[in-house]
């Protein structure tokens, strides 16, 4: 006779249970899509399948906190370049960015600036006019196969009251941004992110940050953001996060971060510095990472905050104007006070990722206007006419020395901050190989890392600061999010040349119970759940 009957018995497995504590060799067993058993020897309980696991390591199902899967999801449920990663839940809504009502005149825009995180995706009519709860219940009626949770983004509300007016909110204005972000949270938003080097994040005052960050800590959210700076106006940008999260009593995450432009390396001592005593006076305060030394956003990101304040028709005008084309290339080439990737990266390290001119794939802004006798400027500023938002690029501006750097402190988590694009063009290889690659390159060659600890910064410490429940352990009661994987096998594969390669060593990912991959191949299963706040 069996002492118990479970679903799936694996045996003999490395368990790296995500808390960081060493590893142990033993049993786990599912049921009923939770963890209701682990330890040395199961061997009593009966099993409709039993996994032998011999020479693999068992792990909590990784969690990507800063995702842009809000319009991928619509197209294609089940992330396969998420999951086969071995990641099992994410969070969307990042940047400021997220899926929200908007009025006509608006809604363009801000569908506009979504499509960009995913060309060819696009909500279906009508799946914006009430809040994030009427694309959640879309996202839930397509059945994701991992799991997901939201963030309400402040451009987006942002859009949707005060359209891209670069001013501050009148008393009403701000009483009906609060309303939004309330209304997001009653619907299950785990927080408000920025986008504060966007417009219209970045024409926002730290008071209306404040404002609606005191709205998102009421319902205990977390202010996810985007700073105004990564370059060199951080130690700025970053006092002025951590002064909105004392201000408004919320924890603050500092999204992918990183010290962007040659000038700046080695900042991260002082930033880490910065979040640590932040600590010591009481505020929660952590951060995220993808561990490569180039970005990716939007080629219009380059344009200083002023010239997309009128819209984008007036912009689209303006980029056809000579002298308005000069004086821009001046400011660009001079100002400071906002966050300058142009001068951070330099013309030879932004590459075109993504747009209608292959010939242009994979090539930098120096190469292009060499090949085409042009001015850099003008590559720039014809490729943003012809294209809009469409065009995204590479941006090379990070050093190894601070990506380790904050990698290995122990408040850092990892997010992808992936861009997905239905195959087409030269994505940044992080949307396909960012968690094997901690675990790869940081942990087992480099050895930055223990084993334990690279799964801890992607499990557990994800869950317990976005509030997760039943995410992030290897614990009886557990949701059975979960990954096998060969220890010495797993590796990224994807690159800057070849972004959509899958990696190796993943052999099983395992959702509420469910294998949804095996082998490098997904299974179809569609398992994923909404996560919502509370």
């Amino acid at each position: 006779m069996c002492a118990q009957e479970v679903e799936i018995l694996i045996r003999d497995a490395l368990i790296v249970d995500g808390t960081g504590a060493p590893a142990q060799r033993g049993d786990l067993a599912v049921a009923g899509g939770k963890i209701v058993a682990t330890g040395p020897d199961l061997g009593k309980l009966c099993a409709k399948q039993v996994w032998d696991a011999s020479g693999l390591v068992l792990t909590p199902g990784f969690i990507d906190v800063h995702s842009h899967d809000d319009l991928y999801l619509l197209a294609r449920p089940e992330c396969p370049e998420k999951v086969l990663q071995g990641v099992t839940t994410e969070i969307l809504g990042n940047c400021g960015l997220s899926a929200l009502e908007a009025g006509a005149e608006t809604r363009e825009h801000l569908l506009g600036m979504l499509r960009v995180l995913c060309p060819g995706a696009s909500p279906a009519p009508g799946e914006m006019d009430k809040g994030i709860s009427c694309y959640l219940e879309r996202i839930q009626s397509l059945g994701p196969a991992l799991n997901v949770g939201v963030l309400v983004g402040h451009s987006s509300v942002r859009m949707a009251v005060m359209g891209m007016q670069n001013r501050p909110p009148t008393h009403s204005e701000l009483l009906e941004m609060e309303k939004l972000v309330a209304r997001a949270m009653e619907q299950g938003a785990l927080g408000i992110s920025t986008g504060l080097i966007y417009p219209p994040g970045n024409y926002a005052e730290t008071s209306e940050l404040v404002r609606l960050a005191q709205v998102v800590g009421r319902y205990g959210g977390i202010y996810a953001t985007h700073m105004r700076s990564e370059g060199d106006l951080q130690i700025q940008a970053l006092q002025e996060a951590l002064d909105i999260g004392e201000r408004a009593g919320v924890h603050v995450q500092i999204s992918h971060h990183k010290v962007a432009g040659r000038a700046n390396w080695g900042m991260s001592r002082k930033t880490l510095s910065l979040m640590e005593e932040a600590r010591s006076r009481g505020l929660r305060v952590a951060c995220d990472q993808y561990p490569y030394e180039a970005g990716c956003t939007f080629l219009a990101a380059v344009l200083p905050p002023w010239a997309s304040a009128q819209g984008i028709e007036v912009l689209s005008r303006n980029l056809l104007d000579p002298s308005w084309r000069e004086e821009t290339a001046r400011r660009l080439e001079m100002e400071d006070g906002w966050e300058n990737l142009a001068r951070g990266a330099g013309l030879d390290g932004i590459v075109i990722s993504v747009c209608r001119n292959p010939d242009y794939l994979g090539k930098s802004i120096s190469q292009i206007a060499q090949q085409t006798e042009r001015n850099p400027w003008d590559v720039i500023f014809d490729l943003l006419a012809q294209e809009g938002l469409g065009c995204m690029a590479v941006f090379f501006m990070m050093c190894e020395e601070d990506i380790s750097r904050i990698l290995g402190d122990p408040w850092t988590m990892v997010g992808s901050d992936g861009m997905p694009s239905l195959g087409a063009g030269r994505i940044h290889p992080r949307m396909s190989g960012t968690f094997p690659r901690i675990l790869s390159r940081y942990a087992r060659e480099r050895k930055l890392l223990s084993l334990e600890e690279a799964v801890r910064k992607m499990t557990s410490l994800a869950a317990f600061t976005f509030g997760l429940k039943g995410k992030g352990l290897l614990k009886q009661g557990m949701d059975a999010d979960m990954v096998l994987l060969d220890p010495d096998g797993v590796k990224d594969r994807a690159t800057y040349q070849e972004p959509h390669l899958t990696p190796e060593g993943i052999r099983l990912v395992m959702v509420n119970g469910r294998v949804v991959a095996k082998d490098g191949k997904l299974t179809g299963a569609r398992p994923g759940r909404l996560i919502l706040r509370g």
